[in-house]
This record gives structure tokens, sequence and C-alpha cells, in this order.
């Protein structure tokens, strides 16, 4: 059982669990959830069962100390977070492993795109471009989720079709009205670490199938870097986060297959991370 450690923002600048792995030889795991908020130590969790010591980190819908929203979230905070972590013993001290769902693998592959620290990135049902701030009210104009430098990342604003079943539609949508050289769309091709994409084709929340494919292709098609370095793999009957506790497209059965079968790619993944420079 790891050790916890609970993290206050008055502290250190950032809010997490940090649940404290054995040994020093493996990269330490960062982790990022989605539109949920507070700390992911649901996702955190089955990290944590393979022994590594991860942070369950928290940026906004905690209490008073971090935004109420997922709205222009500076970049900066998670730069905070990084470093307090690779400061700790117990991890190697090179680099770290990110691993993110929903809107929490848009930000790891928004951060792995400018930072060569991390040697490894999971991205659960992710974007390949950055979206709108998730707000609870939505007659307030949109601004981008992230900044840098006190700037919005540029954003894609939402295409409404004429009829729509589900929130997926509007984001598939509105991925058919921008062009290839969209500002928003996530430098993937920047990225210089292994990527294990995973996803599922009934995402009722985004189309993570079409966005995996769409970030596998820009990185064959720009990336410098000749290696194999980015695995799509896809769920035809999962939902959305591959996880049968939450009621995101397909059933609960098909989910917890996913789960199961998803669980075993990140564990390959992380492994092969911590004694292989190609980690695919």
């Amino acid at each position: 059982m790891a050790s916890i450690i609970n993290i206050e923002k008055s502290e250190t600048g950032f809010v997490a669990d940090y649940f404290q792995g054995t040994g020093t030889e493996n990269y330490g795991v960062l982790v990022l959830g989605g539109s949920e908020g507070g700390k992911p130590n649901h996702l955190a969790s089955k990290i944590v069962k393979l022994g590594y010591s991860v942070l369950s980190l928290a940026y906004f819908k905690h209490g008073n100390e971090l935004p109420k929203e997922l709205e222009e979230i500076p970049l900066e905070y998670f730069y905070k977070a990084k470093k307090w972590f690779l400061k700790r013993k117990e991890i190697k001290n090179d680099g770290l492993i990110l691993i993110g769902w929903s809107k929490g693998a848009e930000l790891a592959l928004i951060l792995s795109s400018q930072d060569k620290d991390y040697k490894g990135v999971i991205a659960i049902s992710p974007s390949s471009t950055v979206w709108p701030g998730i707000m609870t009210n939505w007659s307030k104009k949109p601004s981008s989720s992230w900044t840098f430098n006190n700037i919005q990342l540029p954003f894609i604003p939402y295409s409404y079709p004429n009829n729509y079943r589900q929130v997926a539609d509007i984001y598939k949508r509105s991925l058919e009205k921008i062009t290839t050289d969209h500002d928003a769309i996530i430098n993937v091709e920047k990225i210089v670490a292994p990527i294990l994409l995973l996803s599922g084709s009934l995402d009722a929340i985004w189309p993570s199938d079409i966005m995996s494919e769409l970030i596998l292709n820009r990185i064959k098609e720009y990336s410098s870097n000749k290696n194999e370095l980015c695995t799509h793999f896809n769920y035809p009957k999962a939902g959305h986060l591959l996880d049968e506790k939450f009621n995101l497209g397909g059933t609960k059965e098909d989910n917890l297959i996913a789960n199961k079968d998803s669980f075993l790619k990140m564990k390959a993944f992380l492994n092969k991370c911590n004694t292989s420079i190609e980690c695919v």
C-alpha cells in the first residue's frame, strides 16, 4: 500500500495527493483528470496498484484553493507540480510520465509538446485540439481552457449542428469546420516522448477515436523523429474514459472489457518506458 501525502497549495503552489511508490528505478507518474475536477484519484489508483509513485493533481474545482471552472487554467501551474515531483528521491530524476483522460489528456498532450522533461504520455479519450473552457454559465462568452504567460491558447469555437443527439455531435461538427493548419491544433509532432492513445468509438462526450487518428496522422506527417512514437488502441464498443464506473457511452460490460484491456496496455507501456528508450 502506497503512503499518501496530502499537498496543499499554500505550501507548494499546487493541490494534489501524492502516492509514494517503492524503489528508485521508475519514473514518477503525473495524473491529470478531466471535467470532473478535483483530484483524479480514481484514475491515479490504477497506476498506484502497479507500484509507481503517482502525483494525483487537481487543477480546478477543489475547495477555495483553485478555480471553480475549467477555464483559463495557467500552464505554469503544472510546471510547479513537475518541479516538485522531480525532486523526489524515490523516482528517476530526469523526467516524468504523464497520464490524463478527456480534458486531462488534452492537457497532457499540450504540456508534453512544450516540455522535453516528459518521457512518456498516456492519453485516454484524448483531444487533438484545444477546446473552449467548460463553464456552468453557457451564456457567457467562451474563452480558452488554458493560458500561457497570461495569454489564452487558441481554441476551436463550437459549431452546433441543426440536430444533434449528444455532446459528441457538437465536437464532431466543430472539427469538420476547421482547417488542418488551425492554431488550436495541438503540436503533437513536437512531442519527443512515446505516446499511447486509448479511445472508444461510442464516446458520448467527444469523438476521441477520430481525434486519436488525427493525432497519429499528424505525428506521422510532421514529426522529425522517424521512430514509431505513437500508438493508438481503439475499443469500438466502449465509451468515454473506457471505465465501467462512468455512463458516457457504451454498455457497462463493454466498458469493463475496455478498462481491463487498456489497463494491461498502460502497464506494458509504463514498463517499457522504464526499461527502454522506445515504449511502443
